[in-house]
């Protein structure tokens, strides 16, 4: 069996990632979200590409080096959802057989610093090309289509293993969704954020979410249970 996450509203509490050095700095999602309404309005591009694109504009606006320390700040400390570790431990590979991977468009060397990485069979995400360790231009930009193209990739690294369970949280999700229903997975939406139902409702209007559970990972959680029981 191999389960597949989407990183950022599944496994932790918030839809946008939230990078400490950002943070740190005083950047909350209100003056990020508004940096970025006006950028896809002025270039015309995706809300990934314009969110990268001020990432690296507000270090540079504040004279941070764009490397691997400044990038991955925080990291052990995120803040993830209600039992989600101690469902990383319960569910490890060498005891159930379960591999589990990450499929983020965040930074795929920051979840490479939480404390999930040493529970998890691999992890894909966005990278930077790098050049005496200061991180330059994007290498790839792994967005919604894009997710799907990473769990084929997963498949083949695999045998060609279709016991496959996602999990995701939002519209951002739905392509990865409905290719997993396609071949006989299993779909897990999370209810995260505000209104989780409007979101379900979009996302399943063609009946492509097997499970509805709240972000609870906890031992006696539903999730746990649920998995637990596929065992």
């Amino acid at each position: 069996m191999i389960i597949i996450y989407d990183f950022d509203g599944t496994l932790t509490p918030y839809s946008l990632p939230q990078y400490e050095i950002l943070t740190k700095n005083g950047y909350t999602d209100e003056i990020i979200n508004k940096r970025l309404k006006s950028k896809i309005q002025k270039d015309n591009c995706t809300v990934y590409q314009a969110y990268y694109a001020t990432y690296q504009e507000i270090l540079k606006e504040n004279n941070i080096e764009f490397n691997r320390k400044n990038v991955c700040l925080g990291a052990q400390n995120v803040n993830l959802n209600k039992g989600v570790l101690e469902y990383f431990k319960s569910f490890q590979y060498k005891e159930t057989g379960i591999k589990h991977y990450i499929v983020t468009s965040g930074l795929q060397e920051y979840i490479y610093e939480t404390p999930i990485k040493n529970y998890i069979q691999g992890a894909y995400g966005v990278t930077f090309k790098e050049n005496n360790g200061i991180y330059t231009e994007l290498d790839l930009l792994l967005d919604d289509k894009m997710k799907v193209d990473i769990i084929k990739k997963i498949m083949e690294e695999n045998n060609n293993e279709t016991n496959i369970i996602y999990f995701g949280d939002g519209l951002t999700d739905k392509n990865a969704f409905e290719f997993v229903h396609s071949i006989g997975g299993t779909t897990v939406f999370i209810a995260q954020g505000e209104n989780p139902i409007s979101k379900y409702n979009k996302i399943n209007e063609n009946g492509i979410i097997d499970e509805y559970f709240e972000p609870d990972y906890s031992k006696d959680s539903k999730i746990s249970n649920y998995i637990r029981n596929l065992l």
